[in-house]
């Protein structure tokens, strides 16, 4: 019996230190910090991306005449037709037909010619509108003083370019000798008959230099060709006055539209228009 009870409270004592021990741990595992959060991971800072650039136009050449001062102001109005025309013996053998060619660029060539005998002066094109222009040559009386439209034409174009001299260069015509016929600006002319002709391309143009301050015409003159023998001319051997190039009789255009794209023309008029330019400018300019 006594040793029952000995079994009984060794027992006892065991569950009470396991009990005893339990609680221990339950109060420690109370007292233990809990931990933190894991904290999140920085966000990435947003890439700014960068703005695209846009590709920067071509600046526009300038051009060295149309800047700083202007010794001489060019207004080129040689104007864009070529002529193809016929001169008879009689009235009934004449004839003229027209057409455009813009693409020669004669007055291109006129402002770099008036560039080329300028000796270095600063050189610059002056624009004018093809409503003004056309109003200057419209037909007047026979009383009315075509300088002083010329004069005023160019006052009008200058506005405040402020150039020391203006040069104008215009077509102008050209009698044929032993008739009362003219020829005119850029052209090709058949001259005679049927049986027997002469063709002839033709470059005329006039020249006049303004003061730029006055407007008061300076200087004038024709522009001229190769020198030819006086007894040419009085003989009617080439009946025109200024710049000419007699070509074969097959030469002759069937039409004004075959004219314009004949690239001999093209190149044949350009060359008596520089060459006339260039003989007659320089002394002009000085």
């Amino acid at each position: 019996m006594r040793r029952d009870t000995a079994i009984d409270r060794d027992l006892m004592t065991r569950v009470v230190l396991a009990c005893f021990l339990s609680l221990l741990v339950t109060a420690a595992s109370a007292q233990a910090p809990t931990p933190a959060p894991a904290a999140p991971a920085p966000a990435k800072a947003a890439v700014k991306k960068k703005p695209v650039a846009k590709p920067k136009a071509a600046a526009t050449p300038i051009d060295p005449g149309n800047a700083g001062p202007c010794q001489i102001g060019v207004i080129p109005i040689t104007g864009n037709e070529f002529g193809v025309q016929r001169v008879g013996v009689m009235v009934f053998g004449n004839g003229y037909t027209s057409v455009s060619v813009d693409s020669w660029g004669l007055d291109d060539l006129v402002v770099s010619r008036v560039r080329a005998a300028a000796g270095g002066k600063s050189v610059r094109r002056i624009a004018y509108t093809k409503e003004d222009l056309a109003r200057t040559q419209e037909s007047h009386s026979i009383f009315h003083n075509r300088d002083t439209d010329v004069k005023e034409f160019v006052q009008r174009s200058a506005g405040n370019s402020d150039c020391e001299r203006y040069v104008v260069i215009h077509k102008t015509g050209s009698q044929f000798s032993n008739t009362n016929q003219s020829v005119n600006g850029f052209g090709i002319v058949r001259y005679g008959t049927d049986l027997y002709n002469r063709v002839f391309l033709f470059a005329l143009t006039f020249i006049r230099v303004y003061d730029g301050q006055t407007f008061e015409l300076v200087k004038s003159a024709r522009a001229v060709g190769e020198d030819q023998p006086v007894i040419t001319r009085l003989l009617g051997s080439n009946p025109i006055r200024g710049p000419d190039r007699q070509l074969d009789e097959g030469a002759f255009p069937a039409s004004a539209t075959d004219a314009a794209s004949n690239p001999a023309f093209r190149d044949g008029v350009r060359a008596l228009l520089a060459s006339s330019l260039d003989r007659t400018l320089p002394e002009m300019l000085r």
